[in-house]
């Protein structure tokens, strides 16, 4: 077990309530002016000079739109690492409020906004205590975490070098968790997705004569409805796994049976084992079900993040600041495992590191709105337990010895 030294909690808090004011306004004006992956010039441009005015150390244009900002201690030490996502999704925001997306079809919908705002709180707070900090900290705001891996890029372009980093911690709002709460667990707590494409190539003609036709419709009704046996029947009990259909497509009109249909989906496992497994009897089905009706098919199984691996150590050590920052009736340890992905997973496959979730739904809000929402929104008082408990795990880091 790791025994960490209670040290400067106090002074967090502080520091904390003198500087929410400032960070709530920044997540506001990023949160009025999303943009998507790659393309979050705004957003890196006021990250990068937030952190300069801080004294850090700078560099911008990391996987293109990516900013790392160094906050040296006064002494020698490790290097502990603060990640946070600064991207959008293309969703038109739907919530009646005063600082709404200003971007067509464009929101922070994933609290991007408010990872954003929280890490750069942390390195102000951190600022003011560097010189009684041995090691360093160092803040990676990092592009395109939605589905286009940019954490894999931001290592490729040196991110976790120069000094190379020891540990690296995240978090993730979850409105699943009111305000003044966080979770965290170790080993896999995030699995690794994979998206589909199947293309049903039949032969179309007049509705009137199906008996004509090669009907790729009927045949996708067929595929759709063998595929959802895969995980209860073919995979074992003690392996966890999803497959969803999320995307029908064949047709247009009334009276033409189409030549094509198109069938979308996702996967979630945690090993690639099952996920080959999976892919293996879908492709088995399709082309049973295809071959008896008469038709040909295209199946395309695209494998993504690998799954978030949390090294116990460090997850163990989030938990413990957390306990310093909200007492211990808050902190839930060893959740159940998420289905959802992240590609944080290229940090923790490299270094140890570990994410958490912060609760931001209002402890009065019964009626609330995921992740992916457009009415998803947050409970603003977070963001000053995010950027407390991120500055507590930063300290305890450097101050003890794995």
């Amino acid at each position: 077990m790791i025994q960490v030294i209670g040290m400067y909690t106090e002074e967090i808090k502080k520091i904390s309530s003198t500087i929410i004011s400032e960070i709530i306004s920044i997540r506001r004006d990023i949160h009025q002016h999303p943009e998507l992956g790659f393309h979050e010039y705004r957003t890196s441009a006021i990250v990068s000079d937030f952190l300069k005015s801080l004294g850090l150390k700078v560099y911008t244009n990391i996987a293109k739109t990516g900013v790392v900002g160094l906050l040296e201690g006064k002494n020698p030490g490790k290097t502990v690492a603060i990640r946070a996502d600064i991207d959008a999704l293309p969703i038109t925001e739907e919530n009646d409020i005063e600082f709404a997306s200003r971007i067509k079809n464009v929101m922070h919908a994933c609290g991007h906004d408010a990872h954003t705002a929280i890490a750069l709180g942390t390195a102000k707070i951190l600022s003011g205590m560097k010189e009684r900090i041995s090691g360093n900290v160092k803040f990676i705001f990092q592009p395109a975490e939605e589905s286009l891996g940019g954490a894999k890029l931001m290592i490729e372009d040196g991110a976790l070098d120069n000094p190379p980093t020891d540990a690296i911690i995240a978090l993730h709002v979850s409105p699943l968790l009111s305000s003044g709460k966080i979770s965290v667990g170790s080993g896999p707590v995030m699995a690794s997705p994979a998206e589909f494409d199947i293309v049903i190539k039949g032969k179309g003609g007049h509705a009137a004569q199906p008996d004509k036709t090669t009907d790729p419709i009927s045949i996708g009704i067929n595929i759709i409805n063998m595929l959802q046996s895969i995980i209860p029947k073919r995979i074992s009990v003690f392996k966890t796994a999803i497959l969803s259909i999320t995307c029908f497509q064949g047709g247009n009109t009334y009276n033409i049976i189409p030549s094509e249909a198109v069938i979308k989906g996702t996967v979630r496992a945690f090993d690639k084992e099952t996920h080959d497994k999976i892919s293996n009897i879908m492709n088995s089905i399709i082309s049973s079900v295809t071959c008896e009706a008469g038709a040909d098919f295209t199946f395309e199984y695209n494998l993504g993040y690998p799954t978030v691996v949390n090294n116990q150590e460090i997850a163990e050590l989030i938990a413990k600041a957390s306990v310093k920052i909200l007492g211990k009736e808050n902190v839930i340890t060893n959740p159940e495992p998420s289905m959802l992905a992240e590609d944080f997973s290229y940090y923790t496959h490299k270094i140890p590191g570990a994410i958490f979730n912060l609760g931001c739904r209002s402890a009065s809000d019964d009626n609330f709105h995921n992740l992916h929402s457009s009415r998803f929104t947050i409970d603003e008082a977070c963001i000053g337990i995010g950027m407390e408990i991120l500055s507590q795990c930063a300290l305890d880091f450097l101050s003890i010895n794995f």
